[in-house]
């Protein structure tokens, strides 16, 4: 709401506009320190999380690489206004052609295609069985956390951190049933 905009700034609502022309400008601004946050959080761009046939963790405990890059966005989701921030952009993709770009680009493409990378790497080394379709493999193993926050978002205004953890929980069950169905005996 522009009460919260406005207490997170330190200014009065009536004020908001005098800072901003519009809407518009405050959704930007909004997630333009969305994407920063993703862009620059030393946690996310960590060598622990880099895609390569060199990162050791990836090779020897994919299970454990996801659960660390879970542990990530689950710190960013427990701050509170991340989360308004997220179950905004899932308002705001009927309303706004920018935000609608964002979430394919930000939420969908870049996450699919790291899956992907993923995958490849895990299939190239022999982790997977080599019939697996990396494209395929990633868009299962990242539809699953998007369908649960979509239901988290149309079930609660403000989700209760008890069901933010069942969303991780699930999450890293549904990923460890993934790897285990595909991983070379």
């Amino acid at each position: 709401s522009l009460r919260e905009i406005a207490d997170e700034v330190g200014i009065k609502k009536s004020s908001i506009y005098s800072h901003y022309p519009s809407k518009e400008s405050i959704l930007m601004d909004i997630f333009e320190y969305f994407t920063d946050f993703f862009k620059y959080d030393e946690l996310l761009n960590s060598n622990d999380f880099s895609l390569s046939s060199k990162n050791k963790l990836l090779l020897e405990n994919p299970e454990r690489f996801y659960h660390n890059g879970s542990e990530a966005i689950r710190g960013m989701l427990l701050q509170e206004r991340n989360l308004k921030i997220f179950k905004l952009i899932f308002i705001q993709i009927h309303y706004n052609e920018n935000i609608r770009l964002f979430f394919q680009e930000e939420m969908l493409e870049k996450p699919l295609m790291f899956w992907r990378e993923f995958f490849t790497i895990l299939k190239e080394n022999g982790i997977v069985k080599s019939g697996c379709n990396p494209e395929l493999l990633a868009k299962e193993y990242y539809s699953f956390p998007i369908y649960l926050l979509i239901e988290l978002f149309a079930k609660y205004d403000d989700i209760p951190k008890s069901s933010l953890d069942d969303f991780f929980r699930q999450s890293e069950e549904h990923a460890q049933f993934l790897l285990d169905s595909i991983k070379v005996k």
